[in-house]
């Protein structure tokens, strides 16, 4: 269902269990006690069983929130921290957000041992810290494990931007959507009183294109949930082809992401 700023929601399911809070996210404004106000555009999503609704949509600019994952680039280096720019979508104008990395946000770090970052360094962070009233804070570590798991410098290979959507699906997002999509048509089937067969792979969750690169090619690849995916591999024809793909990917269904892949394996 898509809705617009100041659109009224639809009624909300009660909640499957005594004293279950709703969840409200992006998308949306709650007012206590009960008005919910829709501020942004784009698809209502309404999860029953865990009793959360939230607005999904491709938006162009990218709002820092408390663990997200993101890739950025230094901008400099103080005496205590880096300074880094978190981009988002260079279309339809370009939009970025100033973000500090502490020396010692990096697993094992001291003075003497922390990691050197010049400008221009590709950085994969995790938001530590993030407020309206002032610039978002990053680390270089997993919240649980405190070890790195992937975070710090990025070297070499290449970035890419897809939508901020695309982004989400490529972390996992898109998983738990195609359940909810799956889920709403057999309810309206069976409504309508319809034997629907649903192909599966219709409704895509944006890891079919991955999936498919990854049996064949070797390669690595980190998303940020500021729409930059990073790309490297041996080979830079390795490299392109994957971005390529990634980004011709984001309106495509499982099975026509998979015939993309295919296509353009053959070419390379």
């Amino acid at each position: 269902m898509l809705v617009f700023p100041g659109d009224p929601l639809p009624s909300i399911p009660p909640p499957p269990k005594a004293n279950t809070t709703l969840k409200v996210g992006p998308g949306l404004t709650h007012t206590p006690p009960d008005n919910i106000v829709v501020h942004k555009a784009g698809e209502l999503n309404i999860d029953e069983r865990r009793h959360a609704l939230w607005i999904e949509g491709n938006g162009k600019r990218y709002i820092p929130s408390l663990n997200d994952v993101v890739i950025v680039t230094v901008l400099r280096s103080t005496s205590d921290a880096y300074i880094c720019t978190i981009p988002s979508s260079i279309s339809p104008a370009p939009s970025s957000t100033q973000a500090m990395l502490p020396h010692l946000a990096f697993p094992g770090a001291t003075k003497k041992t922390r990691p050197q970052l010049y400008p221009g360094c590709t950085v994969y962070a995790r938001i530590s810290l993030a407020n309206k009233h002032m610039d978002p804070e990053l680390e270089c570590y997993d919240a649980e494990s405190q070890k790195a798991e992937g975070f710090g410098e990025l070297k070499g290979g290449m970035v890419f931007n897809v939508s901020l959507g695309m982004a989400r699906r490529l972390l996992g997002d898109g998983k738990k959507i195609r359940q909810l999509r799956l889920k709403q048509r057999k309810v309206e089937a069976e409504k309508g009183g319809e034997d629907l067969a649903t192909d599966d792979e219709e409704i895509s969750n944006g890891m079919e294109v991955l999936e498919e690169l990854g049996r064949v090619l070797p390669f690595e690849v980190a998303v940020g949930r500021n729409g930059r995916v990073w790309v490297d591999s041996e080979e830079p024809k390795v490299t392109l082809c994957v971005g390529r793909c990634i980004q011709q990917s984001e309106f495509l269904t499982g099975k026509e992401q998979r015939a993309l892949v295919r296509e353009a394996l053959k070419k390379l």
